[in-house]
């Protein structure tokens, strides 16, 4: 229904027959559904009520789809097919878009990465056939009630009015990333979407005042309040989105293109095309065989596709479903765009001038009453998809029932091939401990839909957890070839892929997973810091370890580690101005922070920076610090790596034998309590060897008086080693 001026129509005498012209079905009925006039008390039900039942609300929707979404697809069919003339006239555009529909159900079905764009194009697509719709019904009364007030230029005006809240919805939907794995978005900037939702609304509000004061000025309210009152629907349908993005909530575009308003739509969308089927074949009218028709072909379009894709071919039963959704749906915009133009003559007799069509020869010559073996298949095939679809709505109970394990596996029963229902099972085995019976849906659910990246990730993860690090390896490898640009499987691959030794590996996936994500990913930042480091790349690991501080981190301590990481970089690469800058905001931020064993370690770097100076008092000083800090830490992995590293010092600016053995013995100590790594513990024990022999005979004194030597090494001065 296209954009139609108004002007130039003289109005008719208010006859007793001119006023029923102005109404389809009577003037409740039109405004009520076709106006839209339940919408507020419908949506705000939904809103107020459906956090608490869920459940409940989820399949009720599911079912009456069945008996108002689906028909409502398939009353664009019949009204494209069920007259051999339109047939005719329409051919061409079922012909393409029947190809290109079945063309993009196939694509998808064969590489069900391509169901996001589909999907996304499906929710995009929909308020803009809403909006289509809307606007065509608003003439249409404009026209009935003789609106001449509606010249081409306030239509053009109206239009804009119509269009504004699906383009603030839109902006609404490319808010920031998206946070639906089936939705892609173009992430614009939340500030710029919130100021153009500001201008575009009020340049909504101040269109809709103009035209209504004009409207008003010149026609009763009577006249004008149906098109007036689609206007109001329409913005009560998209604008509220845009409201919750100038609170700073997020958009779940989903809702736009199923549940309430999908269900106010189709009921809106049947009121009209009802009507016209009505008025087109007049005595041949038969309400019931066009409800059966309808309802007949809607399930058709709809359940057996799945069902067949998935029991005939072993495809994933919700991706199936989602694809034939989305595509049908797309199909419908097509076919609707081309059979619904008020501008056709045939069109505009029945829905503006409300003539009865006569009967096409084809029409007429086939009689009242279709053929015996016609109304037998009709029915025939109205009980037999309605027990498919009694089926199908059966199914999608028991799977919805997410903490019942019994309805689960029932449901998998009932249809083997659906990861979704398989994921919820893992999840909810997950949930009451049993691990072993979560991996086994895990990997039926990745087996069914191994691009299903949910599972794929909770598994991985149950993997490492389990110190199962080849299986680990592996799983990810096979999760990044399905998924190449999931930033979770490149983190984790590259984690285990550094475990193992292959830097390379791990720095690729890291810097695939940076590149994906350069603001979200501070651990892949922090990895790629640590993996520069060890190959010696230290401009790479300075950037790296920039980037990561630049986001929030998980915790404070994380942080701080970070900061002096950052800090060695700097000093690997001769700024030691900077490094002592970091060293030292860390040593006064630490303890504050509960990190005393992090200022410890700060304290240490900054001894390494002033003993290279030669500020021999300053590095002792800081060292003492470092002792202290991490004594109050309690923590042996601070304490065992500050008595090394003053070992160390000491034994540099050659202190006594026996103070540097203490040290040495005190570190080998708190090591092995913290259970340090092998490597950590060979270096150690190495070292204090060397010191027991520079001791020689003073080395057994040393360990029985441990404590009193200790005492003496935390005092001891590098002036009095001078002297």
């Amino acid at each position: 229904m296209t954009t139609l001026s108004v002007a130039e129509q003289t109005p008719e005498p208010r006859t007793t027959a001119a006023v029923s012209r102005r109404w389809l079905y009577g003037a409740p009925t039109d405004l009520i559904i076709g106006c839209g006039l339940w919408s507020l008390p419908l949506l705000l039900i939904t809103y107020w009520v459906e956090p608490y039942f869920a459940g409940g609300f989820a399949t009720a929707f599911y079912a009456l789809a069945l008996v108002c979404n689906y028909p409502h697809y398939a009353a664009t069919w019949y009204r494209a097919c069920a007259q051999p003339a339109d047939r005719r006239r329409y051919r061409q555009v079922l012909a393409w878009s029947g190809l290109l529909t079945l063309a993009g159900l196939l694509l998808v079905h064969a590489h069900p990465p391509l169901l996001a764009w589909v999907f996304t194009l499906y929710v995009f697509w929909s308020p803009w056939h809403y909006t289509g719709q809307n606007y065509g019904i608003a003439l249409m009364f404009a026209r009935r009630h003789g609106l001449t007030a509606l010249d081409r230029p306030t239509t053009r005006w109206l239009w804009a009015a119509f269009v504004l809240p699906y383009v603030m919805l839109l902006l609404a939907f490319n808010r920031g990333p998206s946070a639906d794995p089936l939705l892609l978005s173009a992430g614009l900037p939340p500030a710029v979407v919130k100021a153009a939702i500001v201008v575009l609304g009020a340049s909504f509000l101040a269109i809709t005042l103009v035209i209504g004061r004009k409207l008003f000025r010149q026609h009763p309210w009577s006249a004008t309040g149906p098109t007036l009152a689609l206007l109001a629907t329409q913005a009560l349908w998209f604008i509220p989105a845009a409201v919750i993005v100038l609170v700073g909530e997020a958009v779940f575009q989903v809702r736009y293109s199923s549940g309430m308003l999908a269900l106010l739509h189709s009921a809106q969308y049947l009121w009209i095309t009802s009507y016209y089927a009505r008025r087109e074949q007049g005595p041949q009218w038969q309400p019931w065989r066009y409800a059966a028709v309808l309802f007949a072909v809607g399930i058709a379009l709809f359940i057996p596709g799945p069902w067949a894709a998935s029991l005939w071919f072993g495809l994933d039963f919700t991706t199936s479903f989602l694809a034939f959704t989305a595509l049908i749906n797309i199909h419908h915009f097509i076919l609707d765009g081309a059979v619904w133009k008020l501008r056709e003559p045939q069109i505009a007799a029945v829905l503006v001038q409300d003539q009865t069509q006569p009967p096409s020869a084809d029409a007429a010559g086939s009689g009242r009453f279709s053929p015996w073996w016609r109304r037998f298949a009709l029915a025939g095939a109205v009980v037999g998809l309605g027990l498919l679809a009694g089926l199908d709505v059966f199914k999608f109970v028991l799977g919805g029932r997410v903490t019942d394990a019994a309805a689960l596996s029932q449901a998998l029963k009932l249809n083997p091939n659906d990861a979704l229902v398989a994921a919820r099972l893992a999840r909810l085995a997950l949930a009451e401990g049993d691990r072993l019976r979560a991996r086994e849906a895990l990997e039926r659910a990745i087996a069914i839909n191994p691009y299903d990246a949910e599972s794929q990730s909770i598994l991985g993860q149950m993997l490492i957890e389990q110190g199962e690090y080849d299986a680990a390896y592996r799983h990810y490898q096979a999760f990044h070839e399905y998924l190449p640009n999931d930033v979770r499987a490149l983190v984790n691959l590259g984690t285990l892929a550094a475990r193992r030794g292959q830097e390379e590996t791990g720095i690729a996936a890291w810097e695939r997973a940076v590149q994906l994500d350069p603001e979200g990913q501070t651990m892949a930042w922090a990895n790629l810091g640590d993996a520069y480091m060890r190959a010696n790349r230290v401009p790479d690991a300075i950037r790296a370890y920039e980037q990561a501080l630049r986001a929030p981190a998980a915790d404070d301590r994380q942080r701080l580690e970070w900061t002096l990481k950052l800090g060695d970089s700097q000093a690997a690469a001769g700024r030691t101005a900077d490094a002592e800058r970091l060293y030292t905001q860390v040593r006064e931020t630490a303890p504050a922070k509960g990190f005393p064993g992090l200022a410890s370690t700060a304290a240490t770097r900054r001894a390494g920076l002033y003993a290279g100076r030669n500020q021999l008092d300053m590095a002792a000083a800081e060292h003492h610090a470092a002792l202290q800090l991490a004594a109050e830490s309690q923590e042996d992995l601070a304490q065992g790596a500050a008595w090394f590293e003053y070992a160390l010092f000491m034994a540099r600016q050659s202190a006594p034998t026996e103070l540097v053995f203490a040290a040495c013995l005190q570190a080998e100590t708190h090591f092995r309590a913290a259970g340090a790594s092998p490597v950590v513990q060979a270096t150690v024990q190495a070292r204090l060897r060397d010191a027991e022999a520079a001791a020689g005979s003073k080395a057994a004194g040393v360990r029985e008086r441990l404590a009193e030597v200790l005492s003496q090494a935390r005092a001891w001065q590098p002036q009095a080693a001078a002297r």
